[in-house]
């Protein structure tokens, strides 16, 4: 794990992840997330009240990827895209939003490039990584329960949020 990952972990789960719920929190008032919050607050609450013996990463991350395929579908719908629009146009609208802006562009990279990652049952992703949608939700990948995937997920909620608004 990167110098940076390590950092982002150990900020957003010091204190009981008291930052984790204070960035949860932030996206009170955002009209996408308005509906979501329960789910988002029930996520931090198992991180800040899992036992040693249980994982919570293994059933939050799922969770929040779940919230952010959705928030992505809603954003799509009202900026004139829609669920079906192909893979290729709707990255490149994303794209679009966070150009020549460095912090956002990097976290749209890891959204489009990593999470949503195009990847085929079987197949081998051509940027290996443990945070991908398709492979997590459809049960191909069985060892993405870190807290690092869990905390990437969080940062890209917030980083939807921040679109959104």
């Amino acid at each position: 794990m990167s110098h940076l990952h390590s950092k982002l972990n150990h900020y957003f789960s010091s204190d009981n992840f008291k930052n984790l719920e204070n960035l949860v929190d932030g996206w009170e008032t955002n009209k996408i997330f308005k509906l979501r919050m329960k789910v988002f607050k029930d996520c931090v609450f198992a991180m800040r009240n899992a036992k040693d013996k249980c994982n919570p990463s293994n059933f939050v991350l799922p969770t929040l990827i779940a919230q952010i395929d959705g928030i992505r579908i809603e954003f799509m719908d009202q900026n004139g895209l829609s669920f079906w629009t192909k893979d290729k146009v709707w990255k490149e609208w994303f794209e679009g939003q966070t150009s020549n802006q460095e912090l956002l562009d990097l976290a749209n990279d890891i959204f489009l490039n990593t999470l949503f990652q195009k990847s085929q049952p079987g197949k081998p992703l051509e940027t290996p990584f443990t945070f991908n949608r398709h492979k997590i939700m459809h049960g191909e990948y069985l060892r993405y329960g870190g807290i690092d995937n869990t905390i990437r997920a969080f940062l890209i909620l917030d980083f939807l949020a921040t679109l959104s608004e």
